[in-house]
């Protein structure tokens, strides 16, 4: 792996933005949880925010977009069996709920399916002035920082990583998020 993750400044045109931010507002919100399955509940504490399931099938050339980035970040960083994405977030963090998303990875290593998150992708929607907070952090590993601060960046990582977004206290910060699977980790 030539990189532990990567950063596309300003991949997706601002046009490009609104239309997912208008697409998503087509789906229903839904309070974010933690955990997977039976285990998923409600924890403010731990993560707050709104969320809405886009259908990757119905936004096929979303998926297709991202996956454009997504195949050249694994062909020349990370060389990770990949499939395709087959759930993809839209989050909303607002500042007078203080959202946000404390330590967690995107992986269930525990889980019975045949196929395991591999590589997680997170577009910036919001301009950097509309909000305070909120930034994207790893555990331990270099941070991202201001390359992925403008609206329209994306950001590859391996989905194992700890990462988090701290509050938002200001205003509200956009994101789209999805997770490319395979076959179950070796």
């Amino acid at each position: 792996m030539n990189n532990v993750w990567e950063v596309w400044p300003s991949a997706l045109t601002p046009a490009e933005c609104d239309a997912i931010i208008k697409r998503a507002s087509a789906y229903t919100d839904q309070a974010a949880t933690v955990g997977f399955d039976q285990s998923s509940r409600s924890d403010a504490h731990y993560r707050s925010s709104l969320i809405r399931w886009l259908d990757p099938h119905r936004e096929k050339d979303i998926v297709q977009r991202l996956m454009q980035f997504v195949d050249a970040s694994n062909r020349t960083n990370f060389g990770i069996d990949i499939v395709a994405p087959y759930e993809v977030q839209f989050t909303e963090y607002h500042g007078d709920q203080h959202g946000k998303y404390d330590w967690h990875h995107d992986v269930w290593l525990e889980s019975s399916r045949p196929f395991d998150r591999k590589l997680s992708v997170v577009v910036q929607l919001s301009e950097p002035g509309d909000y305070e907070g909120g930034a994207f952090e790893f555990y331990q590993v270099q941070q991202p920082g201001m390359t992925f601060a403008p609206r329209g960046s994306l950001l590859i990582f391996p989905s194992f990583l700890q990462h988090r977004v701290l509050p938002v206290t200001s205003g509200v910060r956009r994101s789209l998020v999805t997770w490319v699977e395979g076959p179950r980790w070796r």
